[in-house]
């Protein structure tokens, strides 16, 4: 898989941060024709049974069309800089829901036997993305090799499916008071006439219907863009799936009130108007740049088929602010209370695709982002954190001000209470059919059912080559699952496994819960490794070093269906070769070092500019010890390897495979997958490189909320003195300060102090 192909399947470019996930060949459930809306052969309210494992788990869904997702005056334009043209093609009708037995999906059937989604299983959710063009012809290709199942799979194109990752922590600050606000005429009781009308357009008596307008903007379009070849359809398709997640969740039962998300406008900034600035993220000065410059986009009037009741601002920026003196990038959205039926205020901001200045990946970081999204949105319509004026529990929901990788992803009782008093917002209560072909609701709430646990930590890490820690009680990944892969070092949380998700002996997830639930059966095909693929022989050129040699195998001998198993153990290897013929040269181990020192103190301001490195002395203890690159500090006469600081940046703080690193009992000792291990060492299932790397370092290595901070006692233990001896040689997590939920606690939102009046007086009809 390629640089690009890991940043849009697994939200990172070091195979090393590759999160667990499963790739399983589905059915297709129409015809693309039929996908697309040519032919209206099933009606838009008939029920669609689907039926596919994933995780080691059967998911049933009863897909619908979404037909409120667009507008009939949906429209979409295209920015590049002062200038903007209208999008003339129509969005297809092809995106689902699913609202049935205790959970929601949104998934999207927009391309020929494709399906992308999400299914929000209790306290856990699973993405499903289709494989692009190229490695569905590698795939099909090796199947139709190796496999006589192959002939059955005609009909059935593979699919990633992963157990997505849901934080919000950084949604502590995400509200912005408003003021100066005229409730007059704002409090209306609704009257019969709407009633009435509900019912004559088929709307639910009660539900409500929010229309939007989604500004895509050019950091979120250079991120996305490459992984669909520059598409704008499929750029286009990818935004309504995001917004059908959305409306899943505005589906769940929990919410109590459903409310319909209707799109009326889309624009995708191929370059940034100048009319909306962006100031690097800095959140308040975006949100203030936004709101204007939306409302003067909007038509005035809810009458006006045009109008828009709320504008999202998504982005691919970090958002910040200024807190204490110090920048914090905490924030991942940021949002009015209330603001919702007001044109001033009815706008919010929301990341997608976002990492930190280390790649590290945030809880934006891929689909699971439906999650903030949803949080903002809940903050527009009124809603506050739990717990903020109101005697719901702190954690354990959507609106939690500290939502972290572990669960929060149903709605609390406040927030059920919000919406079902939102009678006020007379905005909410026009209703009209959306167009058949510009409808998110053909991803029927079901965007994410697709992906085993596996898969989810691919697509978390973008890297094939990671799957669940194996040192995780499989009963626990309901509530969080915890990624691995040889390509880096330490774990990754990737947040509650995707509803579906098998988490023991005929027990799935759902909803965040391990439960025993008999999922109706169907075929299951164990995985099987193809022969090892050798690499040709690389060299470092390092003096006394080898050439060392790659070899990878693939679990599609057969390709799994429906389950994980099969394909126990590493899909690479590493081995030594001769380099003779490789190097008309080789340069010392210091000489190496220091060359590369002087590139890392480029990305790490700690280390001395002028580069000076060294090798530091095998350790059985720590065997990557004598293949890690050690650097001068800038601020000491010690040296430090950056390990934790290149992790997921794809440089690597190590030597080349090959390079000598010890002898003892007349035995050369070589660098392997950054490892000082004898020449003629083997790994096996008991010595593999997942249970190897990184086991030394028992901390999360996503993102943090204080930024990428090490913390003291892990420095000491990754530096030399002046003399080249350890500093430290051992530390438990015990002794590291606990990252609790309440680091990514951050006011996402702007309270109005006349709003409060405006609730007042709400609560008084």
């Amino acid at each position: 898989m390629s640089e690009p192909e890991l940043v849009y399947y697994f939200e990172t470019d070091d195979f090393k941060n590759v999160p667990e996930y499963e790739v399983v060949f589905l059915p297709s459930i129409i015809s693309h024709n039929e996908a697309i809306g040519e032919y209206e052969v099933i009606n838009g309210n008939e029920e669609i049974p689907y039926s596919f494992n994933a995780f080691k788990r059967t998911i049933d869904l009863k897909l619908r069309k979404n037909l409120n997702l667009i507008s009939p005056s949906f429209t979409t334009y295209m920015h590049y800089g002062n200038d903007q043209e209208l999008y003339p093609e129509k969005p297809n009708i092809c995106h689902y829901i699913h609202n049935n037995d205790g959970f929601v999906a949104s998934v999207s059937l927009c391309e020929p036997k494709t399906m992308e989604g999400l299914i929000f299983l209790n306290n856990t959710t699973l993405e499903v993305r289709p494989l692009n063009d190229r490695l569905q012809s590698v795939i099909k290709t090796r199947e139709a090799l190796t496999n006589d199942y192959y002939e059955n799979l005609e009909e059935k194109n593979p699919h990633i499916i992963k157990r997505a990752t849901f934080k919000s922590e950084h949604l502590i600050n995400d509200i912005f008071p408003i003021t100066n606000i005229h409730h007059k005429n704002m409090i209306k009781k609704r009257d019969f006439f709407h009633l009435d009308r509900e019912a004559s357009r088929g709307k639910p008596v009660g539900a409500l219907q929010l229309e939007l307008a989604l500004f895509f903007d050019e950091a979120a379009y250079k991120i996305f863009a490459p992984y669909v070849n520059r598409d704008d359809k499929k750029i286009l398709d990818l935004l309504l799936a995001y917004v059908n997640g959305v409306q899943a969740l505005y589906h769940h039962p929990s919410l109590g009130t459903n409310l319909e998300l209707v799109l009326v406008r889309l624009d995708i900034m191929k370059k940034q108007p100048p009319k909306l600035p962006h100031y690097n993220g800095e959140r308040g000065r975006l949100l203030d740049s936004f709101c204007s410059y939306q409302a003067s986009l909007n038509p005035k009037g809810d009458g006006n088929p045009k109008h828009w009741d709320m504008g999202l601002y998504v982005s691919g920026l970090d958002f910040y602010h200024i807190e204490n003196g110090k920048k914090s990038g905490v924030t991942m959205g940021l949002a009015t209370v209330g603001g919702v039926c007001l044109d001033k205020y009815a706008c919010l901001i929301a990341e997608l695709g976002t990492t930190n200045v280390f790649k590290k990946p945030y809880p934006s970081a891929g689909f699971t982002s439906v999650y903030i999204l949803a949080h903002e949105i809940g903050h527009n319509l009124g809603m506050h954190h739990d717990s903020t004026g109101n005697n719901c529990l702190k954690d354990g929901f959507i609106m939690s001000p500290s939502r972290g990788t572990n669960g929060e992803t149903t709605w609390s009782s406040c927030s059920a209470n919000v919406m079902s008093n939102l009678n006020w917002a007379d905005c909410l209560t026009d209703w009209g059919s959306g167009p058949k072909l510009l409808d998110h609701s053909k991803f029927s709430d079901t965007p994410g059912r697709f992906y085993t646990a596996k898969r989810q930590c691919e697509i978390l890490l973008r890297d094939r080559d990671a799957i669940m820690s194996p040192n995780q009680q499989l009963n626990t990944i309901c509530y969080n699952l915890q990624c691995k892969t040889p390509n880096r070092s330490g774990y990754y949380f990737a947040g509650p496994a995707l509803d579906g998700t098998q988490c023991g002996l005929k027990q799935y997830c759902y909803g965040g819960d391990c439960v025993t639930k008999q999922p109706k059966p169907v075929k299951i095909v164990p995985g099987g490794w193809s022969a090892w693929k050798p690499a040709t022989c690389s060299s470092g050129c390092v003096e006394k070093s080898l050439g060392y040699q790659m070899k990878k195998r693939f679990c599609n001998n057969p390709t799994p269906v429906n389950t994980d198993e099969g394909c126990e153990g590493s899909s690479i290897e590493f081995g030594l070769c001769y380099d003779g013929n490789l190097c008309t040269s080789k340069e010392s181990v210091i000489e190496y070092a220091s060359k590369k020192c002087k590139e890392f103190s480029n990305l790490v301001l700690d280390l001395d500019q002028t580069g000076a490195g060294l090798q530091a002395p095998h350790e059985e203890a720590r065997v990557w010890m004598g293949c890690a690159i050690f650097c001068k500090r800038a601020d000491s006469k010690s040296y430090y390897t950056p390990r934790i600081e290149l992790n997921d940046l794809g440089v690597s703080p190590y030597f080349p495979d090959g390079t000598w690193c010890h002898k003892s009992n007349n035995i050369n000792y070589y660098c392997l997958h950054h490892h000082c291990l004898p020449e003629h060492f083997q790994f096996t299932k008991f010595s593999s490189i997942l249970k190897g790397i990184g086991e030394d370092i028992p901390f999360s290595q996503n993102a943090h909320p204080q930024g990428p901070i090490i913390p003291e006692i892990v420095k000491s233990y990754h530096s030399l003195n002046p003399d080249g001896l350890p500093v430290q040689k051992t530390f438990t997590s015990n002794e590291l300060k606990q990252l609790t939920e309440d680091a990514w606690e951050t006011n996402d939102y702007i309270e109005v102090p006349e709003l409060k009046e405006r609730y007042r007086l709400r609560n008084a009809l």
